[in-house]
C-alpha cells in the first residue's frame, strides 16, 4: 500500500513538473524576444528616440512619479534588503531542513528562471531600451568637432574661477569645508529647479517625476565607490546621502538624469552638470561645476601635469579644502568591495551599449567642450 501511495506521489511530482514546463519556457521565450529586440534598437536609435525614450518612457516615469512623491522612502531599497533577508531565510531553512531542498529542487529551478527573466524583461521595458536611444549631441544638435587641448585648458580655467566666485558666500563647518544643513528631502525638491526650462533640442527634462530618495545603508554604501543608483523597477533615483557635500547635489542631478531616460553614464553626467548650474540655488551651482572640474582636470593631468598643477593653483583655499576633504573622505573607503562594485558595474555598463565601461563617466568632457564652443561663458 506505501509502495502504491508513493508510486501515486511520484506521478503527481512528475505531472506537476511537466505542466510547469510551458509556463517556464514561456518566460524564456519572452526574454529572447527581448534580446532580439535589443539587437535591432541598437541599428535604429531614431526609431527608440521617437516610439520609447520621448513618449513611452516619459510617461510610465511620470504615472509613477505621481505615486512615489508622497513615499519618503525608497521602495527600491526596501525591495532589495527585503530580497536580500528572503535569500539568507531560503539558506538556512534548506540547511537545517534539506528534505525541502532535494523534494522541491526541479520546482525551485523553475522560479529561478522564471524570476531572473522577469527581471530581465522588465528592466528593458521600464527603462533600458533608453540605452539605445539617439545620442544626447544627436539630440541637442551639439558641435561634434573634437575639442583642443587649449579650449579643455581655457574650460577648466572658467570652471576654475565659477567654484572659486560662488565659494565665497557658501556656509562651511568649523573645519572650514563645504556644510549643507538641510533635509535631504528639501534638497531633493530643490533639485527639481534646475531641469526647469532646460531644453536640448526638442526634448524638455521638466516634468512630474518623483524626487529622489535617500538611501537608509548610506554609511556602509560608501565602501562600494558608489554615490547613487537609479531603481528602474519602481522609477526611482536613490542616493547615497553619506558623501562629501559637494558631491551630493549633483549626484542627485545625475540619478534625476537617468530618471528622464538617459541611461548614458556620460550624458546623465553632462545633465548633472547643466541642471546644477541652471539651478538658482548657489549650493547647487557649486556642485555642478565640482563635477565638471573632477573630470576636466583628470584630462588635463593625462595631458600635462605641468598644467593641470599650474590651474590648480588658482583654486582658492576655500575650494582646496573641499577637495582636501573630499580625497580623504574616498580614500578612508577604499578597499575589496569598491573593487568588486567597480568590476561590476564595468561589466555591466558594456553589456548595455556602453562599450567603454566605467571610463563612459568620462566622456563627459566631450560634451562638455561641446558645449563650451556653443556657449563660451556660463
Amino acid at each position: 500500500m506505501e509502495t502504491f501511495n508513493g508510486l501515486i506521489i511520484s506521478r503527481s511530482k512528475s505531472k506537476s513538473q511537466n505542466g510547469m514546463w510551458p509556463i517556464t519556457l514561456s518566460f524564456l521565450g519572452l526574454a529572447l524576444f527581448i534580446r532580439i529586440l535589443l539587437i535591432i534598437f541598437s541599428r535604429t536609435p531614431l526609431f527608440v528616440e521617437k516610439y520609447y525614450s520621448s513618449t513611452i518612457y516619459p510617461s510610465m516615469a511620470k504615472s509613477i512619479g505621481l505615486i512615489n512623491r508622497i513615499i519618503p522612502f525608497s521602495l527600491g531599497e526596501l525591495s532589495l534588503i527585503a530580497l536580500v533577508i528572503g535569500f539568507f531565510v531560503s539558506i538556512i531553512l534548506f540547511i537545517f531542513k534539506p528534505i525541502l531542498l532535494v523534494n522541491n529542487i526541479f520546482k525551485i529551478l523553475h522560479w529561478i528562471v522564471r524570476a531572473l527573466a522577469t527581471v530581465y524583461i522588465l528592466f528593458y521595458i521600464l527603462w533600458g531600451f533608453n540605452y539605445y536611444r539617439m545620442d544626447l549631441m544627436d539630440i541637442a544638435q551639439m558641435n561634434k568637432e573634437p575639442g583642443t587641448f587649449e579650449e579643455l585648458k581655457n574650460l577648466a580655467s572658467e570652471v576654475i574661477d565659477e567654484l572659486n566666485i560662488i565659494r565665497e558666500d557658501l556656509i562651511e563647518d568649523a573645519n572650514g569645508v563645504f556644510l549643507i544643513d538641510e533635509d535631504f528631502h528639501r534638497l531633493s525638491s530643490i533639485a527639481q529647479d534646475g531641469f526647469e526650462d532646460l531644453v536640448f533640442g526638442d526634448l524638455y527634462l521638466s516634468g512630474n517625476f518623483s524626487n529622489a530618495k535617500p538611501i537608509l545603508i548610506s554609511y556602509y554604501m560608501s565602501y562600494t565607490g558608489i554615490m547613487g543608483i537609479y531603481f528602474p523597477y519602481t522609477f526611482e533615483p536613490n542616493i547615497n546621502t553619506n558623501i562629501p557635500y559637494h558631491n551630493l547635489l549633483s549626484t542627485i542631478n545625475h540619478e534625476m538624469a537617468h530618471q528622464r531616460g538617459f541611461a548614458k553614464e556620460d550624458e546623465a553626467n553632462f545633465i548633472a552638470f547643466k541642471t546644477s548650474i541652471n539651478n538658482p540655488d548657489k549650493r547647487f551651482q557649486y556642485s555642478g561645476y565640482h563635477l565638471a572640474f573632477q573630470y576636466l582636470m583628470k584630462e588635463i593631468y593625462i595631458e600635462s601635469k605641468e598644467d593641470y598643477f599650474l590651474l590648480y593653483t588658482n583654486l582658492s583655499d576655500a575650494v582646496k579644502r573641499d577637495l582636501d576633504y573630499g580625497r580623504d573622505y574616498w580614500n578612508s573607503k577604499e578597499g575589496k568591495a569598491e573593487e568588486v562594485m567597480n568590476t561590476m558595474n564595468d561589466t555591466y555598463l558594456k553589456a548595455n551599449n556602453q562599450q567603454d565601461g566605467i571610463k563612459s563617466y568620462n566622456g563627459v568632457v566631450k560634451l562638455l567642450l561641446s558645449d563650451y564652443k556653443n556657449t563660451p561663458r556660463y
